[in-house]
């Protein structure tokens, strides 16, 4: 029996069979191989630009659509009748509003050449189409007259824009005018003509005229300009400069 016992072992051992001991740990088994992550700058700066383009999409939207537009300020008083003076505009940024008629400020350059003011704009004033005409800046109840005067007759400094008070004087002023003279000096009067008119222009002097003199055009009232015209004939017209609106 015990020879039988000693040839089993013998056996197992010539197979080549080996069973483990007991109390030890099996190697463990090899990992899988993976492959590294490949990375891709391309994919990361093409969803980049898609979200700047997601972003002036909607910028662009905004603006087109109910956003803020370039307008005209006026930043100088202008007076009925003025031409447009290209130093009393400036651009503003207001919100689009399709009930106000905005002048564009793209179209600054056209206002300049043909359009005059219809009514008197304030400085501050946003610009709108009703403000404006193109009918040589006269309104059915004005009319322009020119007048030219002497030193003495004008206070210096006179300038498109100003308000001036129109005078009648000299000796038929008292006996002629419509308004009640106020006595001068040497038994001469002085009558108002219109209270408040608008120098439209003012001519310089040509090379050799005396700067004494000036030739200017004021907007007065239609129902005024013949008694203006019959003053300016005898050269009894006069000047006085108003403060300025604001």
């Amino acid at each position: 029996m015990r020879k039988t016992g000693n040839s089993a072992a013998t056996a197992d051992e010539a197979g080549g069979t080996s069973l483990p001991r007991k109390g030890t740990v099996p190697a463990p088994a090899s990992r899988i191989p993976t492959q590294p992550r490949e990375r891709r700058p391309g994919v990361a700066i093409l969803a980049l630009l898609v979200v700047l383009a997601c972003a002036l999409g909607s910028a662009v939207l905004y603006r087109q659509a109910g956003g803020r537009v370039s307008a005209v300020e006026v930043t100088k008083r202008i007076a009925p009748g003025q031409q447009i003076p290209a130093d009393a505009l400036t651009e503003i940024q207001v919100a689009k509003d399709s009930t106000l008629k905005i002048v564009p400020w793209e179209q600054r350059s056209i206002l300049t050449s043909k359009y005059s003011a219809a009514v008197e704009i304030p400085a501050g004033t946003l610009l709108t189409g009703p403000m404006l005409t193109d009918a040589a800046g006269l309104t059915g109840d004005q009319s322009v007259v020119g007048l030219s005067l002497k030193s003495g007759q004008f206070p210096p400094g006179l300038k498109a824009g100003d308000r001036v008070r129109v005078m009648w004087v000299g000796r038929d002023a008292a006996t002629k005018g419509t308004a009640s003279p106020a006595a001068g000096p040497g038994g001469t009067g002085a009558v108002e003509l219109v209270g408040s008119a608008t120098v439209r222009e003012v001519f310089k002097p040509a090379n050799g005229e005396s700067t004494s003199a000036l030739s200017l055009s004021v907007l007065v009232p239609a129902s005024s300009s013949g008694s203006v015209v019959q003053a300016a004939s005898s050269g009894d017209v006069a000047l006085v400069l108003l403060a300025s609106a604001k």
